[in-house]
């Protein structure tokens, strides 16, 4: 599997977000810090005045934040692909769901430098309505996943930090995103 992973190729951006005409392997892109498009989709509900994420133990075998609880699906635009293309893949791939276009709402583009991992992220909300057992995950990317409120991530994340890929202070801006758009 990671020698497929190293054989995926992206599109590079500039530091503006402008596509270069650049293609390189997902190695490269990470290793030397070029700048490239992902997506990140988090799946809600609104359970009375509360909003649950479906959270998703990461599969060991990631490149990046292994083993560690996630708040979002998605990943990286591969070469070629747009954006809609690309947030549809990553939920069939990732958790067999076919996207309902009216669930679907557009955040913001984030500007995440943590060099050599530098990336625009084009963040997603997708209401989620149906039951977890419609859900299916066949391309080895999730161990597990559940419905958390959004106060008990937070918790966790402020206590327990170490065991998830996201931080508190990203996901509080996600979770104040969010709330503006419902």
């Amino acid at each position: 599997m990671k020698d497929e992973i190293k054989q995926e190729y992206f599109d590079i951006v500039d530091e503006n977000n402008k596509p270069t005409s650049q293609k390189v392997t997902r190695y490269e892109a990470h290793t030397k810090g070029l700048w490239h498009r992902t997506v990140h989709v988090y799946l809600f509900r609104k359970m009375n005045d509360d909003i649950e994420f479906l959270v998703h133990l990461r599969a060991k075998t990631k490149d990046l934040n292994p083993n560690k609880w996630d708040t979002r699906f998605g990943g990286h635009l591969k070469s070629g692909e747009t954006i809609e293309e690309s947030v549809s893949g990553e939920l069939r791939d990732e958790i067999g769901l076919t996207l309902e276009p009216s669930n679907l709402i557009q955040g913001e583009i984030l500007k995440r430098d943590k060099f050599p991992n530098r990336e625009f992220t084009n963040v997603y909300y997708y209401k989620f309505q149906d039951e977890l057992s419609s859900l299916s995950f066949n391309d080895g990317e999730v161990q597990e996943v559940k419905w958390m409120k959004s106060l008990d991530i937070l918790k966790s994340l402020a206590e327990n930090s170490e065991i998830w890929s996201a931080s508190k202070n990203g996901f509080s801006e996600i979770l104040t995103t969010l709330q503006s758009k419902l």
